[in-house]
Order: structure tokens, then sequence, then C-alpha cells
């Protein structure tokens, strides 16, 4: 199961690698804001220590719109076929557009420092990478199946 030693091991690296982030403790939250290479510009990443779990999701802030959704629902599809860590969500109720994976504990310190580090900065990499084609998807410059493709 996963415990507030996580947290703690996640907010020291933090620290030590000089991010800035806003820590919510008692509801085992921390928020980070990266920002992208790509026209989406920035990401969200929120850490989410839940059910004995710790969750690393990212989040752009737009959403989809509502015709664009079966489109960007298949790009994803088509996206998370291929990933071996992690995938994309589309909420179809409200457009959030999501990555998300999930960080282990692990007994062996080093590890550790190196799965927190790339689970961190997971969801920014997968946006620089996979939001362009997401984009071409959403203003029906490319079909879905033609914008993997290109990748």
């Amino acid at each position: 199961m996963i415990t507030t030693t996580l947290f703690e091991k996640i907010e020291q690296w933090l620290n030590e690698n000089k991010w800035e982030y806003r820590s919510r403790e008692n509801a085992g939250i921390i928020e980070i804001d990266m920002g992208l290479k790509c026209e989406l510009k920035q990401c969200q990443v929120i850490v989410w220590m839940k059910e004995g779990q710790c969750v690393v999701m990212g989040r752009v802030p737009i959403k989809a719109e509502e015709d664009a959704r079966e489109r960007i629902a298949e790009y994803f599809c088509r996206v998370n076929y291929g990933l071996y860590s992690g995938h994309f969500d589309l909420n179809y109720s409200d457009g959030e557009i999501r990555y998300k994976t999930y960080l282990p504990e692990s007994t062996d310190p080093d590890a550790q420092r190196e799965n927190i580090g790339e689970a961190l900065i997971r969801p920014a990499m997968m946006f620089d990478a996979y939001g362009p084609g997401m984009m071409k998807v959403w203003r029906q410059e490319k079909a879905p199946a033609q914008a993997m493709e290109e990748m």
C-alpha cells in the first residue's frame, strides 16, 4: 500500500530539483504547472494519492468541443494501443483531456528517485509528442489514422 512516505519522497524530489509545486498533503495532492513545447503551451500535472495508489495525471487547459470528441477519442485509442505506460483520456461529458500514469513505490532509494522523475515529466512529454497530432485531428486537418501515421 502506498503510504505518506511516498508523498514525502515526491516532495523531497521536487525540492531537491528546485521545482515549483503546490502541496495539499491532507488531500494527498501535489500540483505542478509545466510548460510544453507544442501549441498546447502548458500542462498541469497532478500527483494524487488515492486508494493505495499514486496516480500521476496531466491535463491541458483546453476542453474538446462536442463535435470533435469522437475524432479525438479515435486518435487517443490509436495512440494508447502502442503505449507501454500510461494512457490518454477524454471525458465525453465535458471534453477534459488528460494523460494518466502511475508511480510505483520502491524499496530501492535510487530506483524510487528515478521513478519519481520519470513519472512527473511523462505527462508533459506525452502531450508534447502527441498533442500536435491531436490538434490536427481536432481542427479536421488530418483523420486520426493519418495523424498517427505521421508520428
